[in-house]
């Protein structure tokens, strides 16, 4: 129970982020704590697993008083036998034990002389084991404390299941879920040993096996010498009919079906690529072998005719029914008829059966009944061996002849064996020789076209990835140059912006504007010329995108008051005049002449930025140029000077943009002086301010500055 416990405890120390799966997590959610169980049962035992001598006080004092008294045994009797041996009256000088109590080994003609109780007799009757008189009431002592020892373990054990019975229900679950799921991880692990897949059960009659092989053969043989089979069967076949020649593998190929069937139900994975699905069988009925037994009087055809009896009687419509080697033990021909009745019957009851055969008969029936799919083993014409593939659709040869003589049969008996094989089998062989051969070149063919088909697959799957991989490093290249020149009109951008903030004249922002315009400009160009060389396919897939809205606007006219693009000044300008070949355009607060053919009408997604840009525009030059008028006066005691200095910055920026006012005044107090060096200070270093002085008399005096401002 405790090494179930530390399996519990382990299970529920696993961090739950780490658990893969809803059900596994659930399930180890529902675990019971074990730590109160495991700490009962911890008082009491080793880590061995053994009762502690700790148990209780009592145990460890009856073990105290054992010990004690088999040392004052080993003591008295070591002084006994030393007595005894100089008498030469023992046997040899030892003690031993019998039935729990400490005796010597006493000649039998001098048992006289050892006083004491005479428990055995050796074998050769040459000697008696004698417990001394001095060693009875010690023995007796012994006994009676291991008799107490006995009753206190059984004592401590029944108090230890007293406090473990109420955890007993949540115990039983917790074995209930760890052998569950521990059940689950060796399907699991066995699976991946034969790269098992898991199988689908399906309610359709029908079994789909790609690619498959017996888990066992995994054990026996390296993974690339397991030879795989496509097993593909369904409705409307009811019976799977294997043929082929002998040690072809039938009976293997047999049995895998069978157990692929009940991995069905027990969850394991099965063999096999892709979907693997089989049918829910609710019983399984097999005869393999030779069921002859001379205790129950039983042949091989009666054991043979007993087993189908149980199947016909036990069968369900579910049933899968494995039969090796119908028609068997008896008289072929009427064998032939009894497994054909066999096989009916039951088809007729909705089961499904797998059998192998070689009677030709049953191989012909199913040639002829849709019901039975024929399936045979091939056959190496070249080595004359089998090469145990499965071939779907046709019947295969037995090959008796040929396996006989590859296993070392002599070659006149062979000749011999020939020489009786009546015209019909003759002719029938040579039937299904070329039917096998045929179908074996179509396999062949097929393969090669398969082969043929995924090699293009991969080679088109490989020229992808190659081109994907151009193009992503060609996008790459292309987007981290695209970054830098971005980065840096964007850098240029912002240095434009905060140097506005810092002009005082129109005719200074105009100029700053066209400055701008021309970086943007440039950043373009720039844009352009690094699609060009990094990515052509692209830049051509935009110049193609563009030449119907280009055409589209070169069709309009070019009037007066028409926004254009000059790509000699790479900026964009609006026509003033227009006079035969020329117009003049103007470019911010330049005007400039040019010819028709120095200038191109904007795009109509160029005109639409220009547009949002303006308003964009507009906005910030009414919040930027036209503030509220502040008071004319600030005053900035009582403030900290840091808070003051700020205060000051904000108030004399919007005292200047606002326009109204040409003089403020600031009243910082005498105080210690700080708030009116820091103002002066402040008022340096300001390049709208064009002089600044004390307030004088009936102004504040030195406790005050009024500051002029340069409208220049």
């Amino acid at each position: 129970m405790r090494r179930w416990l530390y399996a519990l405890d382990s299970w529920s120390q696993v961090p739950r982020d780490e658990i893969p799966g809803d059900l596994f997590k659930k399930a180890l959610h529902n675990l019971p704590d074990p730590f109160e169980p495991l700490r009962i049962i911890e008082k009491i035992l080793t880590p061995d697993g053994e009762l502690s001598e700790r148990a209780s006080p009592k145990l460890a004092s009856l073990h105290s008083e054992i010990r004690a008294l088999k040392r004052e045994i080993d003591t008295t009797l070591d002084h006994l036998v030393r007595s005894f041996a100089q008498k030469g009256v023992l046997q040899d000088t030892y003690t031993d034990v019998r039935d729990g109590r400490y005796v010597i080994p006493v000649k039998i003609s001098a048992q006289s002389e050892v006083e004491g109780i005479i428990y055995e007799a050796s074998v050769s009757r040459q000697t008696v084991f004698v417990e001394p008189k001095e060693i009875s009431p010690l023995n007796n002592r012994l006994r009676q404390r291991q008799n107490d020892l006995i009753q206190e373990v059984f004592a401590i054990l029944d108090a230890t299941s007293k406090l473990l019975h109420p955890f007993c229900a949540e115990i039983r679950l917790s074995v209930s879920i760890v052998s569950h799921w521990d059940a689950v991880q060796a399907r699991a692990r066995a699976g991946l040993h034969y790269s098992g897949k898991p199988v689908h059960v399906t309610e359709e009659r029908s079994l789909l096996l790609p690619q498959t092989a017996h888990p066992l053969l995994w054990r026996s043989m390296s993974p690339d010498s397991v030879i795989r089979n496509n097993i593909d069967f369904g409705p409307p076949s009811r019976a799977f009919l294997i043929t082929g020649p002998n040690t072809g593998g039938k009976t293997v190929l047999l049995k895998t079906i069978g157990l692929a069937g009940l991995c069905a139900r027990t969850g394991f994975p099965f063999p096999g690529t892709d979907h693997i699905s089989i049918p829910f069988f609710d019983s399984f009925f097999a005869d393999l072998g030779d069921p002859q037994s001379i205790e129950d009087h039983l042949s091989s055809f009666s054991g043979h005719i007993l087993r189908f009896k149980e199947i016909l009687e036990q069968m369900t419509p579910q049933s899968l029914v494995l039969i090796d080697e119908l028609n068997t033990a008896t008289d072929p021909e009427e064998g032939a008829a009894l497994g054909r009745a066999f096989l009916e019957t039951v088809m007729s009851r909705g089961a499904v059966v797998i059998t192998t055969t070689h009677d030709p008969q049953l191989k012909a029936m199913a040639v002829s009944d849709l019901r039975i799919l024929n399936g045979s083993m091939e056959f190496d014409e070249t080595s004359r061996t089998p090469t145990f593939a499965l071939a779907l659709g046709m019947p295969g040869r037995s090959r008796a002849l040929e396996t006989a003589e590859r296993l070392g049969m002599p070659a006149d008996l062979l000749t011999l064996a020939r020489s009786y094989l009546s015209s019909e089998h003759q002719e029938f062989e040579r039937l299904l020789s070329k039917l096998e051969s045929d179908s074996l070149e179509a396999a062949r063919a097929r393969k090669q076209t398969v082969a043929l088909r995924e090699e293009a697959e991969r080679l088109k799957k490989e020229w992808t990835e190659r081109t994907e991989a151009a193009a992503n490093d060609m996008l790459e290249r292309t987007r981290q140059r695209l970054r830098r020149i971005i980065d840096q009109a964007q850098d240029e951008a912002r240095i434009s912006v905060k140097k506005l903030a810092e002009l005082r004249t129109r005719q200074e922002v105009e100029s700053a504007r066209t400055r701008l315009e021309e970086s943007l400009s440039d950043a373009a160009t720039r844009i352009e010329t690094a699609l060009s060389e990094e990515a052509p396919e692209i830049a051509d897939a935009l110049a193609k995108r563009k030449e119907p809205e280009i055409a589209a606007a070169e069709q309009s006219r070019l009037a007066v008051g028409a926004p254009v693009r000059v790509p000699k000044w790479k900026s964009t300008g609006t026509i003033l005049e227009l006079s035969g070949n020329r117009a003049k355009v103007a470019m911010g607060t330049i005007q400039i002449s040019l010819s028709m053919q120095e200038i191109e009408p904007l795009l109509k997604s160029e005109l639409a930025q220009l547009e949002s840009a303006k308003q964009v525009q507009q906005r910030r030059e009414a919040q930027v140029h036209v503030p509220p008028a502040p008071s004319s006066q600030l005053d900035l005691r009582g403030q900290r000077l840091d808070e003051a200095m700020a205060a000051l910055e904000q108030y004399l920026d919007q005292a200047f943009r606002s326009g109204a006012l040409a003089e403020v005044t600031i009243i910082h107090g005498l105080g210690t002086g700080a708030l009116r060096e820091g103002a002066r200070k402040l008022l340096r270093s300001l390049p709208y301010v064009k002089e600044f002085r004390d307030g004088g008399v009936g102004l504040g005096g030195a406790g005050a500055t009024i500051v002029e401002f340069d409208r220049g």
